[in-house]
């Protein structure tokens, strides 16, 4: 489904009344749904972390992408824009941490391992916001190439891509 230039817009003022990005709204409305959906107060989000913050990895080519589980609390009478705020707040406090490998934290976790599910979290977010039809390379040519999965690798995720003024995003169960 699509989010409209109009309602992107919206929502990009919304982020930025409230400090905030539009991945943190985007974050702040899906935690809504899966609490809803649930009928649980607290959500665990995984995302991805780009794992480039070290110069030497600036201009390796590779993927070097950390899971950072983003705990949140729905519970009590909340406005939507005190959800935004600490959807904001674990969000900073987690990508500062995302150089701390996944699988260590698991470990010092101490979480009991079930091959069927993740151990930290059930569901995950992705947002790209970066225009892939841009990106270039000296003296290579590169072509976006879309895939689709054939199996999830989660319980749901949500993939939100921002391309051509509007936010495409896909459910996937």
């Amino acid at each position: 489904f699509e989010i409209s230039r109009k309602q992107k817009d919206e929502l990009n003022n919304l982020a930025l009344k409230e400090g905030a990005t539009l991945f943190m709204v985007l974050l702040a409305l899906y935690n809504i749904l899966l609490g809803r959906l649930s009928s649980q107060e607290e959500i665990v989000v995984g995302t991805p972390a780009a794992g480039r913050r070290h110069a030497d990895l600036q201009q390796m080519i590779g993927l070097f992408i950390n899971t950072l589980p983003l705990k949140n609390n729905l519970s009590g009478a909340k406005f939507f824009k005190e959800i935004i705020k600490e959807v904001k707040e674990n969000t900073l406090q987690a990508f500062t941490n995302q150089d701390y490998p996944y699988e260590d934290m698991v470990e010092r976790l101490e979480v009991e391992r079930d091959a069927s599910r993740n151990p930290l979290f059930d569901v995950m977010f992705v947002f790209q916001n970066f225009d892939i039809n841009r990106l270039k390379i000296p003296g290579l040519k590169l072509t976006p190439y879309r895939y689709h999965t054939k199996t999830s690798k989660f319980d749901m995720l949500l993939a939100g891509v921002e391309e051509n003024h509007r936010i495409s995003l896909s459910l996937e169960y």
